[in-house]
C-alpha cells in the first residue's frame, strides 16, 4: 500500500514525511506501523529478527495557490499512483516561516477543492464523450456512463466520490479513471506546542466540517514536538509523553489510523528466528493470507493453526494455549481477523 503526503508549502508536510519514514531517499520512504502486539510477542519468543507492519510513503510536491493549472495538475498527477491521501494541514503560528493561508480551514478547503475541481473536469469529459458517441454505447460503456454520472452527482455537491452510492462493479469500473475524491484520506493537522497542549486552534470547527462531510479521520501533532520525542531514548521518551498526558507519540498514533483507514489488517507468525506482522485487507480467507508468507504455502495449503493474541497475552505462554484448547484449527475460506498468530500446514 502506498500513501500520498500531500498539502500545501510549509504545512510542515516534508517533516511529518520525515518523521514518520525514518530512513527514506528524497520523497519515497517506508513508515513502521508501530503495534505493541508486536513488541510483545518478541520479547516472548525472543527471536533473531522482528519484523512490522510496513506502509510505502510518497512525499509529493507542495501545492501552491501561485501555481498555473498546469502546474497544479503535474503535482496532482502524482496522486494517481497511490493508494490513500494524507493531508498535512498547517495549523501552527511561526513568523519565521511564510504561510499561504491565514486560516487553517481555509487551507484545507483550498486542499479539497484542488481535488474535486481535477475529479469534475475527469467525471465531466467522460460523460459528455459517452453521452455524444455516435453508435450504440456497449454494455460496459453503460455501465462506465452510470457510475460516471453517480459521480458527478456527488461531486457538484462539493462531496468526495468515495460518497456516491457504489455497488462493487461500479467502484471497479471508477477505478480506471483514478479519482483522486475515490480514494481514502487522513487529516493530520499540524500545530504548535501551545496549540497542541490546549487541543484547540484556530479553524478547528472548518477541518473538521471538511473530515465529516466525506467521512475522513483526523489526527492532530506538533511536528517539532515529535522531532524532540524522536530523537530521546526510550525512557526519556515515556517521561516526555506522561507529562503531555500521552501513552504514545503523535507518530505512532497516526502510522495506526492510516494503517486501519486503508483497511488493513494484521496477522502475526513467531517463533525463534522471527516474529513478523504480515499486511492484508479485511475479510482476506487464511488461503490468501498464506500465500503472502510464500506462494507454495498457498498451493499447498490444508489448514491453519490459529491462536487469538489476546489469549496468548493472557496465558502467557503456547503451552497454557494448548492446555486450554484455544488453538484452533482453520480451513481456507475461513476469514483472518486482526491479531491472529498463524502457523500454516501444508504439503507440496
Amino acid at each position: 500500500m502506498k500513501v500520498g503526503i500531500y498539502g500545501a508549502p510549509y504545512s510542515g508536510k516534508t517533516t511529518v514525511f520525515r518523521l514518520l519514514a525514518g530512513n527514506q531517499t528524497e520523497n519515497l520512504g517506508v513508515a513502521k506501523i508501530h503495534d505493541e502486539r508486536i513488541d510483545f510477542l518478541s520479547k516472548m519468543f525472543n527471536p533473531k529478527k522482528t519484523t512490522y507492519a510496513t506502509i510505502e510513503l510518497v512525499d509529493l510536491p507542495g501545492l501552491s495557490p501561485e501555481l498555473s493549472r498546469k502546474d497544479k495538475n503535474q503535482i496532482l498527477m502524482k496522486i494517481q499512483n497511490v493508494d490513500a491521501i494524507l493531508w498535512v494541514i498547517r495549523a501552527f503560528e511561526d513568523e519565521s516561516v511564510p504561510s499561504y493561508f491565514s486560516d487553517p480551514a481555509k487551507e484545507g478547503q483550498y486542499l479539497r477543492d484542488e481535488l474535486l475541481v481535477r475529479d469534475l473536469e475527469i467525471a465531466e469529459s467522460n460523460v459528455e464523450k459517452l453521452k455524444n458517441a455516435k453508435r450504440k454505447l456497449s454494455p460496459n460503456e453503460e455501465l462506465q456512463l452510470k457510475a460516471l454520472e453517480k459521480s458527478l452527482s456527488v461531486l457538484n455537491e462539493g462531496k468526495f466520490v468515495k460518497l456516491a452510492d457504489l455497488n462493487e462493479e461500479e467502484k471497479k469500473i471508477l477505478n480506471s479513471f483514478s479519482f483522486f475524491t475515490l480514494l481514502e484520506s487522513v487529516i493530520v493537522v499540524n500545530l504548535d506546542e501551545k496549540s497542541f497542549r490546549s487541543h484547540d486552534y484556530r479553524g478547528k470547527e472548518g477541518i473538521q466540517r471538511i473530515a465529516n462531510e466525506n467521512n475522513f479521520s483526523v489526527i492532530e501533532v506538533c511536528g517539532k514536538l515529535e522531532m524532540e520525542i524522536n530523537e530521546l531514548e526510550e525512557d526519556e521518551k515515556y517521561e516526555f509523553l506522561k507529562d503531555l498526558g500521552l501513552t504514545e507519540s503523535g507518530i505512532e498514533r497516526l502510522s495506526k489510523v492510516l494503517y486501519s483507514s486503508l483497511g488493513l489488517i494484521s496477522f502475526f507468525t513467531a517463533g525463534e528466528d522471527e516474529v513478523k506482522a504480515w499486511t492484508i485487507k479485511r475479510g482476506t480467507t487464511f488461503k490468501e493470507a498464506a500465500g503472502k508468507i510464500h506462494t507454495d504455502l498457498e498451493r499447498g495449503f490444508i489448514r491453519a493453526e490459529v491462536v487469538k493474541f489476546e489469549d496468548l497475552k493472557r496465558l502467557g505462554s503456547m503451552k497454557e494455549i494448548k492446555a486450554n484448547g484455544l488453538m484452533r484449527l482453520e480451513g481456507k475460506d475461513s476469514i483472518v481477523e486482526d491479531g491472529d498468530i498463524v502457523n500454516v500446514r501444508f504439503s507440496v
